[in-house]
């Protein structure tokens, strides 16, 4: 019993730890930042929206300085910038709102805003929310420009803008009258004229405005562009009217549009080309105003060189690209458990360009001033780990991208002191010598086993299936398993270059710890990879196994006729509310062996992918499926397979577990043998499950119905012996030899015998006066030197006459002439 029920403590405190655990993973915030740039007697909203509703709601304002009031790029380090405490205008459940207005510009309302969300001592930070003011100043330069143009260049033309926050509307105007903006035009803010002709005459200007405001009225260049185009002109090399940019600044995954547009006459050709490289293929689209390439990449930085070239001379102009990324931040741990006093050291890999700052917060605060605490960019150190550092431990990375961070949840298990020992009492006398305690030593905690070494079948061109094992797992319990692989590459490209490949990669589904085998999809034919299995155990820790053999997945389709025979399903049978067992025919083929089968199994309620399970050897026939839903239908097929291929699918079958009349453990994966009457040993399996359970329960009962007949029979058997008269109602006396315990059959009452004493039974008439609602049971003692000793258990249902009284009474003096007991018993 004592054993039992430790288990189920233990069964218990594990599933609050992993739910614990769970719950610290899963609390995030669910929006994105939002970056506002507002005019003056404008306001918006702030919203910080979790997906578990907090105990409370705070907002960190950090203040922007007066001249970074307009600038919307500017960085604020987190780790030393000054900020202000804000409560919340409004809370709904899970979302917290903040107004932020600005009134005038002396009123510092601009900066960033950070959400914190309060669990409990734990805090999440979210990453911050700036709000500028817009502003747009007016145009300086004082300019008009005259030039004549040949027919069918193209005019590329801009006016220099003033200073601004905000992108601005910038149109453009011929002869005071509006221009409606093309596509290129909008994007780069510049006149673009394509093939003039002669209806092309006229003077431009420009104007500019913000999107957001209403109150910043457009402001209009005072220089302006004279066009004249005609034929009458002498031949002229290229030159350019407006001088390109010479460098652009491009975010990873944008596109950029590469301005470079010349004239001349006659009109000059352009072609480009790349200092160093190649132009990028496929993403690249030429326009006589320049060139514009798509989703740029890391490999897409360098010089790129436009060329105009007509009969008089060439034009060149080297355009410089470099891209920048927003950060990444991988820590690699969800949750990590450390002892009080300890040291920890944590390294997460942080990537951006430019290289982003770090900050590390811990409940929502930078740790800056935390003299435990040791910060160097990507990695922190706590030494000693104390009670106060336990909660939620974040990284943020910021460059002029995004800011992004990585949360991680740290337990603190705290040391054993004098005060959570109890003190045992000691045995020495005065003057003695003190027995000396020897401290004990604390318990390991339980090991976390890996994953043994995973092999790897081929299943088709593209997919593979990758099954492992896990030893005599007497450590933590694992809540799940994640497959990783690696491309190295192709066979040829991978004998030359051994250390080089891609990163691990993750499968996204989380394998539940019954199953050891996984369906890994989507990979090149040709190639070479090599896989491994990662364990999460239930301190939501994780080790990995070994990496497996290099595999070569071998393009198969040419060679069908390799697949080996697909096996027969002959019957399917229900085992308990929780497994089925699977019956099959194997014909083998010459010069074909196999290592064992596949089982794909899904509920035939559901729509979605099968889950897998791996049967080794090719002589086994049947076998156990467990850990399935009560009373529901299966759909089952099965595969044969060797380390070349699968087979065909067999036909699908379908099996039904039984119906769910009481609790049941789940069933035990495993083979069985072939045979013909059954498989004992998964039988006797289940028949020392079944005696275990029942007779857990069969010795409560048992405990339970001792305890209760005991009490009933020691009543109802006396009441049955003294049974009175028609004319003694309410008389119950014992026979003349009275009852005797004897010593041998002494009951024991909290692990004491009772005191042997002669009993007599009668009703009391006198306790229905203290309590007429309720039975009782009273045991009284009478203890005398000179008179004999009686006790006396009386149970009261009702009042009883003054005439029976008096026979009571005379009774029990004829009873104590007769009896001879010792005096000066104790009374129990």
């Amino acid at each position: 019993m004592d054993g039992s029920i430790r288990g189920l403590l233990n069964i218990l405190i594990t599933l609050l730890v992993w739910v614990t655990s769970v719950r610290s993973d899963h609390e995030y915030m669910v929006n994105e930042p939002e970056n506002v740039i507002l005019p003056i007697d404008f306001e918006t909203q702030l919203t910080c929206n979790m997906n578990i509703e907090p105990d409370k709601f705070l907002w960190k304002f950090y203040p922007f300085s007066n001249k970074d009031m307009y600038n919307s790029k500017a960085i604020i380090d987190l780790n030393t910038a000054p900020y202000i405490l804000i409560n919340p205008d409004h809370v709904e459940d899970r979302k917290s709102f903040l107004k932020v207005k600005v009134q005038d510009t002396q009123k510092k309302v601009a900066g960033d805003y950070q959400c914190l969300a309060y669990y409990g001592a734990s805090v999440i930070a979210s990453v911050p929310s700036r709000v500028t003011i817009a502003t747009l100043d007016n145009f300086t330069k004082v300019e008009e420009k005259k030039v004549d143009v040949f027919p069918g260049n193209t005019v590329l033309w801009r006016c220099e803008l003033p200073y601004y926050n905000q992108d601005p509307f910038v149109d453009y105007f011929k002869n005071d009258q509006y221009l409606e903006p093309t596509e290129l035009s909008s994007i780069i803010k510049a006149l673009v004229i394509e093939n003039i002709t002669y209806s092309s005459t006229g003077i431009y200007k420009c104007g500019a405005s913000l999107p957001t405001s209403q109150e910043v009225p457009r402001r209009m260049s005072k220089e302006s562009l004279n066009l004249r185009v005609t034929n009458y002109m002498s031949g002229k090399t290229p030159y350019f009217l407006a001088t390109p940019p010479s460098n652009y600044t491009v975010v990873k995954g944008s596109s950029v549009f590469l301005e470079c547009a010349a004239i001349g006459n006659p009109t000059p050709r352009v072609f480009w080309y790349k200092q160093n490289g190649q132009l990028p293929q496929h993403r690249t689209e030429m326009t006589s105003g320049g060139l514009k390439i798509n989703n740029i990449t890391t490999s897409d930085e360098g010089v790129y060189i436009c060329n105009h070239t007509n009969n008089y001379g060439t034009l060149s102009h080297p355009i410089t690209i470099i891209t920048h990324e927003e950060p990444s931040v991988e820590c690699f741990l969800n949750t990590t458990d450390v002892k009080q006093n300890d040291r920890l050291d944590l390294e997460c890999n942080i990537k951006g360009k430019p290289e982003p700052k770090i900050a590390w917060f811990l409940n929502g605060y930078s740790v800056r001033n935390d003299s435990a605490i040791e910060t160097t960019k990507n990695k922190i150190v706590i030494n000693p780990v104390e009670k106060r550092h336990a909660g939620n431990l974040q990284i943020f990375a910021s460059n002029s991208v995004k800011t992004v961070y990585s949360s991680m949840s740290l337990r603190v298990i705290p040391i054993a002191t004098s005060l959570d020992i109890p003190t045992q009492p000691s045995n020495h006398r005065h003057g003695g010598k003190k027995p000396v305690r020897k401290p004990t030593k604390p318990l390991k905690p339980p090991k976390m086993i890996p994953p043994n070494k995973p092999t790897v079948t081929r299943l088709n061109d593209q997919a593979v299936v990758v099954r492992w094992s896990v030893g005599s797992n007497t450590g933590l319990p694992i809540m799940f398993f994640k497959v990783q692989y690696r491309e190295l590459g192709p066979l040829q490209h991978n004998e030359h270059h051994r250390n080089k490949g891609s990163r691990w990669k993750t499968c996204n589904e989380d394998i539940a710890p019954h199953i050891q085998s996984y369906d890994v999809t989507n990979l090149k034919p040709d190639y070479v990879y090599r896989f491994r299995i990662a364990a999460v155990y239930s301190n939501n820790d994780n080790k990995l196994s070994n990496n497996s053999d290099k595999f070569y997945l071998r393009r198969m389709d040419f060679d069908e006729d390799n697949k080996p025979p697909a096996p027969l399903i002959t019957r399917t049978e229900a085992i308990n509310t929780t497994a089925v067992k699977i019956h099959w025919q194997y014909t083998p083929s010459p010069n074909k062996t196999i290592d064992g089968f596949y089982i794909s199994f899904i509920s035939a309620s559901l729509a979605g992918d099968y889950t897998r399970v791996t049967v080794d050897g090719d002589q086994v026939k049947s076998y156990v499926l467990g850990y399935l839903q009560p009373d529901t239908v299966y759909d089952i097929k099965l595969q044969s397979f060797n380390s070349k291929a699968a087979s065909e699918y067999s036909q699908t079958m379908k099996a039904k577990t039984k119906a769910l009349p009481s609790t049941e453990p789940p069933s035990v994966i495993g083979p069985t043998v072939a045979s013909t009457e059954g498989d004992p040993g998964v039988g006797n399996l289940y028949v020392l499950i079944a005696i275990g359970v029942v007779g857990g329960g069969l010795l409560l009962v048992v405990l339970a119905v001792l305890i209760g007949c005991r009490r009933w029979h020691r009543m109802n058997s006396e009441n049955d012996r003294q049974k009175p008269s028609g004319e003694e109602q309410h008389h119950i006396q014992a026979d003349g030899n009275d009852y005797v315990v004897n010593p041998r059959t002494l009951s024991r009452t909290n692990g004491c015998v009772l005191p042997t004493n002669r009993i007599t039974i009668t009703p009391n008439p006198l306790a229905d006066n203290e309590n007429k609602s309720q039975n009782i049971i009273e045991l009284t003692c009478l203890t005398s030197q000179n008179n004999n000793t009686s006790a006396l258990v009386s149970g009261v249902e009702g009042d009883s006459s003054s005439a029976e009284r008096k026979v009571h009474k005379n009774r029990i003096r004829k009873q104590k002439s007769k009896e001879h007991s010792t005096s000066g018993e104790n009374c129990v």
